[in-house]
């Protein structure tokens, strides 16, 4: 905690001043949210998306200098108008990244601890701030030890107190080690599996290998098409990673830094974040932004979400680049903006999938995304 310094040039005080009677009084309260992605800061009026959507509130963002974005919102309802101009001071930490992002445990095994990463190497402070969502599932100290308390799921967040707008989260169950195995087996069936759409034959190209669905030799996960639960890849596949070093190089060449915070995801894993997501904010909330277990693309291997798997992603150099040029390397933008009734999903500018270099540049040309350009839908049955 940094005291605020005094003013060695402060005046005495004196006589106050007159308050204008022609101004009009308005009380302006700003909230710095979104946080910093790649160097930039985001300033909106203190709503939150639910709230933001309620009022209608519109927003619009003016690149500055380096560093430095100006963020104007308009709030109908108020007929408020706020203009602020902020910029991230040198060495603040810009983003955190963990050794893993979910894990399984049972009450009585010993604690673990991810990792930690914050980014930039050089950030002055690097302190961090522990929670647990659920103290009753899991608790966590100081440093990051995760300990099982009760069965049940919850979130661990770790926060940089250098800039609280920057976090990262590990998505911990805990079962009970006295409950039979089978205690679980009806929850994680109500999401294993969807039926195949009746119209599969009519999707021009589509196929089905080993229960999975391929369109034109395009390995398909979304909400229609599930892998199955012993889909394995191991990991990112090889012409995966070698694409996205590509992309690496092209990027770091045209002074931007791209780093996987979350690449393959087992079906395990996929069903353990999942469930804890509707835990915390309902099904349909998490259905817009998380995939059931086996429909999820960090499953195929093939799909990788770069640098802040957030919000505060969208408006940064790092986001615009990526956006016109990942399908130079073969990936695209999985899930753009204005395609949520197509995709099935909120907009992810940080979310890229391996197609190949063919199929990406055709996919970028057309300016539809996957599901429209093969004809092909996302919708879970219920």
């Amino acid at each position: 905690m940094t005291e605020k310094a005094q003013n060695p040039n402060r005046k005495p005080a004196g006589k106050k001043k007159k308050k204008s009677s022609v101004l009009p009084m308005l009380l302006l309260t700003v909230i710095a949210v979104a946080g910093v992605c790649g160097g930039t800061w985001l300033v909106l009026t203190g709503l939150d998306r639910s709230a933001a959507e309620k009022n209608t509130a519109q927003s619009s963002v003016i690149e500055t200098e380096p560093g430095t974005t100006v963020t104007t919102e308009v709030t109908t309802t108020t007929e408020t108008t706020t203009t602020t101009q902020r910029s991230l001071p040198p060495g603040s930490v810009t983003g955190i990244s963990l050794s893993f992002t979910e894990v399984v445990m049972k009450v009585g095994d010993d604690t673990v601890m991810p990792l930690v990463t914050m980014t930039p190497e050089d950030a002055e402070d690097k302190s961090e701030k522990w929670e647990s969502s659920d103290k009753s599932v899991a608790t966590v100290d100081d440093i990051g030890r995760i300990t099982p308390v009760g069965a049940g799921s919850c979130i661990i967040k770790v926060t940089s107190v250098n800039n609280p707008d920057v976090f990262a989260e590990v998505s911990v169950r805990v079962a009970d080690p006295d409950a039979p195995a089978t205690t679980a087996a009806p929850t994680a069936a109500t999401s294993q599996t969807t039926a195949r759409p009746k119209n599969t034959a009519e999707v021009d190209g589509l196929e089905e290998k080993d229960g999975a669905t391929y369109v034109h030799g395009i390995l398909i996960a979304n909400k229609t098409y599930a892998l199955p639960k012993t889909y394995n890849p191991g990991g990112l596949t090889k012409e995966t990673m070698d694409a996205f070093h590509e992309l690496e190089k092209a990027g770091a060449d045209a002074g931007y830094t791209y780093t996987i915070v979350s690449g393959f995801r087992s079906y395990e894993e996929q069903d353990t974040l999942y469930h804890n997501y509707v835990n915390r904010d309902g099904k349909a909330e998490a259905d817009t932004y998380s995939a059931r277990p086996g429909h999820s693309e960090h499953q195929t291997g093939l799909a990788m979400d770069l640098n802040c798997a957030g919000a505060a992603f969208h408006n940064t150099p790092e986001a615009k680049w990526l956006a016109e040029n990942c399908w130079k390397y073969g990936f695209i933008i999985r899930f753009p903006k204005g395609k949520e009734d197509k995709t099935g999903y909120m907009y992810e500018s940080w979310h890229i999938r391996y197609v190949g270099k063919d199929w990406a540049k055709k996919i970028y040309d057309s300016g539809l995304c996957l599901e429209e350009y093969f004809g092909i839908e996302s919708k879970y049955e219920d």
